[in-house]
């Protein structure tokens, strides 16, 4: 199935499949470290495939028992709190993470990535942006990333709805929860564009669709 399949299919969960990600999540949790030390300077959140150097990289447990062992980044369930003591990286970076939670979700998230950074650290994020789809949709907005979108509903349908995404955000929400749990210097950037050069993790492939946003801690 390639791209264009997924924009009329889309990733539908199953019933089975979510069970089993519920299991897999309690049995991890309970045979994983409460608390975990590293030497490594910086937190990745959602990573994905991406695992830079003097990152604790950290995403969600795989849907396959047997494939635990075999992927390379710190499984943890992000629904729980971060497996790590108070103040304990130097700045942190999550890309496309946030949408693939309820909203109360991601704001505990948002709590937890402060509690285990250290203060005046960097938190870069960057996540799809709602006011990219909503001008691509008035025909005020056209780019290589929104030409693969038939027709201009599917893209708001595959914002709001498709790769199991449960909510949506723009700067106005984002930088408000922000500040409602206390971070602060909150200011909208560019692709490649922060004040720490080793949180530059985005991806080519997402800067047409994302806003990247970042605070201090």
């Amino acid at each position: 199935m390639n791209d264009h399949d997924l924009l009329f299919k889309g990733y539908r969960p199953r019933p089975k499949r979510l069970i089993k990600a519920e299991i897999i999540s309690f049995i991890g949790r309970i045979l994983s470290p409460r608390t975990r030390k590293t030497k490594n300077k910086y937190l990745q959140i959602g990573c994905g495939n991406s695992l830079p150097n003097n990152f604790d990289n950290i995403d969600f447990f795989p849907t396959k028992v047997r494939d635990i062992k075999s992927v390379k980044h710190i499984c943890h369930d992000l629904r729980y709190p971060l497996p790590y003591e108070d103040n304990t990286f130097e700045g942190g970076f999550t890309e496309h993470t946030l949408e693939h939670f309820y909203y109360d979700e991601s704001i505990n998230l948002l709590r937890e990535i402060k509690r285990v950074l250290k203060p005046n650290s960097i938190l870069r994020c960057a996540i799809p942006d709602l006011k990219k789809y909503v001008n691509f949709y008035n025909g005020n907005i056209s780019n290589s990333f929104f030409e693969k979108f038939d027709y201009k509903a599917q893209a708001i349908w595959c914002l709001t709805q498709n790769y199991t995404h449960r909510s949506v955000w723009d700067y106005e929400l984002l930088s408000n929860k922000m500040k409602e749990i206390g971070l602060k210097d909150i200011i909208e950037k560019q692709f490649y564009e922060g004040q720490n050069p080793d949180l530059l993790l985005d991806r080519e492939s997402r800067k047409l669709e994302t806003l990247y946003v970042e605070c201090k801690i």
